[in-house]
């Protein structure tokens, strides 16, 4: 028997007509008496109860699809966010998704590991074990997105930042401008400048 759109949008998201809304329930048993009659229509009026159906199947996948759009892009992101695959922030820059066992994992090895909040798209480096607990995303970097034109030394891109009136940047902030310096203790020197890292986050204060 032939499958309809709003069929095949039901067994893919694994719905079932009870756990829609009334007035769904009642246009998909409707539908279903259509298309047990168009089993017994014939030449024309087989062909136009045909086409009906096929009208009236769009409509209703358009109208799940709404009902359902919210959780369906939640799934979407969920499955953006499995262990071991790739997630980018608008910045460009990417993220390898870790679970929460290996990040636990590469903490206690000494390894650099981050907490991500997906919605802002900032990080937090783990500091301590108690820092798994305020989040549901981990990762470790992947990489940092391809700058363009000729690199600024880094002391010249605290130039431009400084003369801005920037006083404070993420590490990937940096990383993406071209920044080269590594960025791992409290404080670095750059020339005429000082970085200094917050106590719980990868955030620089710039001094000079």
């Amino acid at each position: 028997m032939k499958k309809y759109p709003h069929q095949v949008f039901l067994a893919e998201n694994k719905l079932k007509t009870e756990q829609l809304p009334k007035q769904l329930q009642k246009r998909i048993k409707g539908f279903e008496e259509l298309q047990e009659d168009l089993e017994h229509a014939l030449d024309d009026d087989h062909d136009r109860l045909a086409k009906k159906l096929d009208h009236l199947s769009l409509e209703l996948e358009e109208d799940l699809y709404e009902e359902f759009e919210d959780q369906l892009e939640n799934n979407e992101e969920q499955d953006d966010l499995q262990p071991g695959s790739l997630y980018s922030f608008s910045d460009g820059f990417t993220w390898k998704i870790v679970s929460k066992k290996e990040a636990k994992a590469l903490f206690n090895k000494n390894q650099e590991v981050f907490g991500l909040n997906t919605d802002e798209e900032t990080e937090g480096v783990i500091e301590d074990l108690s820092d798994l607990e305020a989040y549901e995303v981990f990762a470790i970097e992947h990489k940092a997105p391809k700058t363009n034109g000729k690199a600024n030394s880094d002391e010249a891109i605290l130039d431009q930042l400084y003369a801005k009136g920037k006083r404070e940047i993420a590490r990937t902030d940096l990383q993406k401008m071209g920044f080269k310096t590594p960025l791992e203790a409290s404080k670095v020197k750059v020339g005429k400048y000082s970085l200094y890292k917050a106590m719980f986050s990868y955030t620089y204060t710039i001094k000079r």
